[in-house]
């Protein structure tokens, strides 16, 4: 996964309560890592994350590889893009960099459901998702 292949990107640093016994950085961790990309993104483009009352989507799927160990301490970029956009849902790829290398330390793919916390159900992707997924299309 390449950096190129990114449209946002999000700087994060390892924090000394990620690692594991083993030294690394925990998985259950790295899930947190692309939350906070993922609200930073969502915040960006419009929509309201933080507003409980009209939080957008919800995750429906997501799956990982694992492709480098990371240790504490370390500075790291999160690269993000849309990747899919359907009726209700849409996929976000990321991809984790640590700093002064190029080759990604782990990837993510995640499926999110556009949702109405009010009304409890899926609605349409929302008009920024779409917008930011067609100009990426377009830069590419």
């Amino acid at each position: 996964m390449r950096k190129e292949n990114f449209k946002h990107f999000y700087d994060i640093e390892t924090r000394w309560y990620d690692e594991d016994m083993l030294g690394h950085i925990n998985h259950g961790t790295a899930v947190t890592y692309f939350e906070d990309a993922r609200v930073r993104h969502a915040a960006e483009i419009g929509l309201k994350p933080h507003d409980t009352s009209q939080f957008p989507f919800i995750v429906a799927s997501m799956s990982f590889e694992f492709l480098k160990q990371i240790k504490h301490p370390k500075k790291m970029t999160i690269g993000l893009s849309i990747s899919r956009v359907g009726g209700k849902s849409f996929d976000y790829e990321y991809g984790l960099y640590v700093e002064d290398d190029n080759e990604c330390s782990l990837s993510c793919k995640m499926t999110m459901v556009c949702f109405d916390f009010v009304n409890q159900k899926s609605v349409e992707v929302f008009k920024e998702i779409k917008k930011d997924f067609q100009e990426k299309i377009n830069d590419n």
